[in-house]
Formats: structure tokens, sequence, C-alpha cells
């Protein structure tokens, strides 16, 4: 621990570009957080929306992850990160600053809100395939996997702690003002990327759009190493919504717990996400890349089976339980920290945004997919026998990566090579992968 704290106190003090652009993302992860929680409450206590309504808001932020994440990997290319970092990031204070306008003036309704909730979405999802994209071009390949534990770290505080703190915020404050707290965070996340210097777009070739889309995905899909993380991610992500699904339905209806006991169930794995994403450097400086991202997700595929164990053995059980759930945040984190590494140290870097979004979009298209399975297996053959199920089939799905040339791995840069195309690669331009202070 003390080693990936060195290594991040030399790369927030050395490299001025990525110390603002983690700041950046710190607020704009809490002001995400926030806005997750703020949204349904809005709509379930000002507006008594019902549950139909509440999953249309969802969907509503959701749905521009897979309509616009390729056209988002085609404008991360063509333009300076920082215009899309400090667009993204004011168009979702903005949205945020009206519905707080609105609510305090009496007249907030439904569709301003499921209006705000596209905008955001459609923000979010420029505003991630931007960072991502820029993280390689900003830090030196053997300081990614650091940047990207931290990266994670934040994440696993801002879910652990973004619930609580919107909570205390309208408590204290009022709705309207803890929407005016929240803007105020992505207006924070947004000047805090208008300090990022000297990274540009690489040189594109003129062509249309929709040609650039089917090239982006052709390339993608053509790197070997790039191809397995993508199935792998989409594969694990369809289990973990699955599963999210069936252990609802079955905590309550077969365990009997209560709301509450099941959100702190689910909440508590996010202790495990953070300390995988802090001890991520440091597992790989003392075993192989290659073996760290596959024990990642079969780490995270035992803990969800742990549930179900637990469950039949009928002891402590909200105390396994919670063990289970540490196990999977654990072991999600640290895949997260290695398949994001290796996403960007592979590509070419022009080709960074059109690989992270439709890595993107594999990866995070099957989590409606994973939904609807789970609630349909509910129905076929009973909760305990789905939780049972999906815990055993993504046991199954997590050994994907053993059939992969990364498992052999040891490091970003061997890596990089299982990466390279048959013909010549396009050289990167050195000061790109090296720290701009």
């Amino acid at each position: 621990m003390e080693a990936f704290n060195g290594e991040v106190r030399d790369l927030l003090k050395g490299n001025a570009n990525f110390r603002n652009v983690w700041i950046g993302e710190t607020a704009a992860h809490f002001g995400a957080q926030l806005t997750n929680f703020l949204l349904p409450l809005i709509a379930v206590t000002c507006l008594a929306v019902d549950g139909t309504g509440v999953g249309l808001l969802s969907a509503v932020q959701f749905v521009p992850i897979v309509v616009l994440s390729l056209l988002a990997g085609v404008m991360v290319d063509r333009h300076p990160p920082r215009r899309t970092l400090v667009i993204s990031c004011l168009a979702r204070g903005g949205a945020l600053a009206l519905l707080g306008v609105f609510q305090a003036a009496g007249g907030l309704t439904f569709t301003q809100l499921v209006i705000a909730a596209a905008v955001i979405g459609t923000a979010t999802v420029f505003y991630e395939v931007a960072y991502q994209s820029t993280l390689p071009k900003i830090v030196p390949v053997g300081s990614i996997t650091t940047a990207n534990g931290l990266h994670q770290a934040t994440y696993s505080i801002s879910t652990l702690a973004g619930p609580s703190a919107a909570g205390f915020l309208i408590g204290r404050l009022g709705l309207s003002s803890a929407l005016a707290v929240t803007a105020a965070l992505f207006v924070g996340a947004a000047i805090s990327g208008a300090f990022l210097r000297g990274v540009e777009a690489p040189p594109q070739p003129r062509e249309s759009a929709l040609r650039t889309i089917r090239s982006g995905l052709r390339y993608t899909w053509s790197l070997r190493p790039i191809r397995d993380l993508c199935v792998q991610a989409g594969l694990s992500n369809l289990h973990e919504q699955a599963f999210l699904t069936v252990f609802l339905v079955f905590a309550v209806r077969d365990l009997h717990m209560s709301g509450a006991t099941v959100g702190v169930i689910v909440g508590i794995g996010s202790a495990g996400a953070l300390a995988g994403s802090l001890l991520a450097s440091r597992l790989a400086a003392r075993s192989t890349v290659g073996f760290m991202l596959t024990l990642g997700v079969v780490l995270a595929a035992a803990g969800l089976l742990l549930v179900p164990v637990v469950a039949q053995i009928g002891i402590y059980v909200v105390v396994l339980a919670s063990v289970a759930t540490v196990v999977n945040g654990f072991g999600v984190a640290l895949f997260n920290v290695f398949a994001v590494s290796l996403r960007q140290a592979i590509p070419q870097e022009s080709q960074l945004g059109a690989v992270t979004a439709s890595y993107r979009l594999i990866a995070l298209g099957t989590l409606p997919l994973g939904a609807l399975l789970g609630g349909v297996l509910c129905d076929l053959i009973s909760p305990r026998g789905a939780i049972w199920a999906v815990g055993l089939s993504y046991l199954v799905v997590s050994f994907w990566l053993m059939f992969s040339p990364l498992r052999t791995a040891r490091t970003l840069e061997e890596a990089q090579e299982l990466g390279r195309p048959a013909g010549p690669r396009e050289p990167a331009p050195e000061p790109s992968r090296t720290s701009a202070s």
C-alpha cells in the first residue's frame, strides 16, 4: 500500500495534466453519484411518478451509451479532449441547475426531468470516452495501472459515499440546494478540465463519421487482446446485472430481508472494490498483468456464487453475504483497473477514442439484457434457482481469458506487443505518452 501511495504521490506532484484531469474526474464522479440518487428521488417524492416512470427515467440515462458511444469515439478522436471534457461537464451542470430553478419555482414537470436525464446521459457518454482516451496521452505507459487504480478507488469511494452525501444535503439544504451543489461539482470539473494543456487530437483521415465508425469497429475487433477484453467485459456485466436483479427478489422474498438490509449488503461491496483499486498496482508488481486480470474476473464470479452457498447454510446470512459482495467488489475492481489499462495501452493513439467507445458499447450494452434475463429466470425457475443458475454460469464464463494471449502478458509493454498488427504500427509521438507538467 505504501508503494502505491508513493507512486500516486509522484504522479500527482509531477504531472500537472494528470492532476487537473483527476481532480475534475473526482468532482464529476461525485456529481454523477449525487445525480443518480436525486433524479429518481425527485420523480417519486415531488412528482409522484409510478414505477414505470422511474424505470423510464433510468433508461433515458442509459440509452445514450448504446446509441451514441461510437459517435462519441469519432468526436473525441477528431477534437481536442479539453473541449469535450469542459462542454460535457457544463452540460450536466447546466441541466441540474435548471432543474433546481424549476423546483424552487414549483413548476418542475416529469417531461423536464426526462429531458434533463437525457442531456445528462448524453454528456456523460462523451465525458467518459474523452477521459479514458486522454489518460494514456498524459501518463507514461508504466504508470497507467497506477493512474487507473486511483481512478477506480475514486469511483468506489464516490459510489459508497454519494447516496449518503445526497441524503445529508437534502436533509440540511433541501432538494433545490442539493441540485445546486451537484451542479457546482460539474462546473468545478469543467474548470479543472480547462487546465489540460498540450494534448491535441491526432491527425485523422478526411472521411465521413459513418466510415470512421466502421473502421474503428474493424480496428477494435482486429486486435485479439482488445476483442477478448470486450467479450469478457460484456459477459461479466451481463451476469453482474442479472445477479443484482435476481438477488433483490431472492433476498426480499426468500430470505425475508428488508430493502435497507439488501442495500447495505450491496453497498458493502464498494469496500472490496476500494481495496482492489488500491492494491492493483502493487499486486501487478509481484505477479503479472495477465494473471491479475484473469484472477479479478474469477474472484468477481466466485464472490457472487458464495451468496447462494451462504443462503443454503442458513446462518449469519447477512454477514456472510456481505463478505461475498466484498470479494465480488475486489475482483471487479481488479479486473477493471487492468482491463482499462490494457485498453488504453494497446491501441494506436489515433484509435483510442474509437476503441474506448466500441469497448464501452459492448461492455455496457449487455446491462439491460442482464436485468431482463434475471427477471425472466426468477419467474421461470424461482428466485433461488435463478441465483444458482446465474452464479454458476458466471463462474464458467469467467475463465474466458484463460484462452486469450493476454494471460501470458507480464507487463503492459508486453501486452502492447500482443496487440501489434502484422503490418507496420503507427508510431505514437513521444511526448504523448509522457507526463506533461
